[in-house]
C-alpha cells in the first residue's frame, strides 16, 4: 500500500510539473523577489566546481514580501549540524551531450571535517547547480485525502562569492478529490569564508 501511495504521490507531482506549476531555475537568474543588494549572479562554470568553497552556515531568506528570515546551509542540504561554516565540493559524475552534468555535491560541516555528507540528485545545468528531491514526503487517509511535498534548491554565486540559493518547496495535496497545490520560492544567500 505504501508503494502505491508513493507512486501516487511522484505521479500527482510529475503530473503538475508538467503543468507548468514547478519551474526548473536554470540558468538561475534573478527575478522580482530577488534582493538586489545581494548582487549580480554569475554562472558557476560549465561542471559548476567554481561553487567549492567554505561558507558561513548561518544566512539569510528573503521570502515573496521582502521579510527576511534566518536560516542555515546545513538545514538547506536537510544535514542535521551547527557547525559555524560548511565546504562544499562538487564532483562531476558523468556528462551529457549537450554540456551538462550529473554531479554529486559534498558537504563538509567544518565542526566535523571527516564526516562529509553526499548528496547525488544533482545536475550542473546550464551553470547553475540544481538539486532536487532532496526530501519528499507523502501522506494518505483513507477515503479523505493523499499528498506528497518535496524540496529542491538551485545554486549560484554573487559576484563577491556569496553562495545564493533559490529554494523550491511544493506540495501537491487531494483531499475529497480536491486538488491542492502550493509552492514556496525564497532566495537565500550564505556569505563565503574566505580560507
Amino acid at each position: 500500500m505504501r508503494r502505491l501511495l508513493r507512486r501516487l504521490g511522484m505521479t500527482l507531482c510529475a503530473a503538475s510539473a508538467l503543468q507548468g506549476c514547478i519551474s526548473i531555475h536554470a540558468p538561475l537568474t534573478a527575478d522580482k523577489d530577488y534582493p538586489v543588494a545581494w548582487g549580480e549572479l554569475i554562472p558557476l562554470g560549465p561542471d559548476c566546481t567554481s561553487l567549492d568553497g567554505t561558507y558561513q552556515n548561518s544566512g539569510i531568506t528573503i521570502d515573496a514580501k521582502g521579510v527576511a528570515h534566518p536560516v542555515r546551509l546545513t538545514a538547506v542540504l536537510d544535514i542535521e549540524s551547527n557547525a559555524p561554516t560548511v565546504t562544499l565540493l562538487v564532483r562531476t559524475r558523468q556528462q551529457d551531450r549537450n554540456g551538462d552534468s550529473f554531479v554529486t555535491l559534498g558537504a563538509v560541516p567544518n565542526d566535523s571535517p571527516h564526516a562529509i555528507h553526499e548528496l547525488e540528485n544533482c545536475y550542473c545545468i546550464k551553470q547553475t547547480l540544481a538539486c532536487t528531491q532532496l526530501n519528499e514526503t507523502y501522506w494518505s487517509v483513507p477515503n479523505f485525502g493523499l499528498g506528497g511535498s518535496q524540496r529542491n534548491f538551485y545554486l549560484a554565486l554573487s559576484r563577491d562569492r556569496a553562495l545564493i540559493a533559490k529554494l523550491q518547496n511544493y506540495h501537491l495535496d487531494i483531499m475529497l478529490a480536491i486538488p491542492i497545490f502550493g509552492i514556496q520560492e525564497p532566495w537565500a544567500r550564505f556569505n563565503w569564508v574566505e580560507k
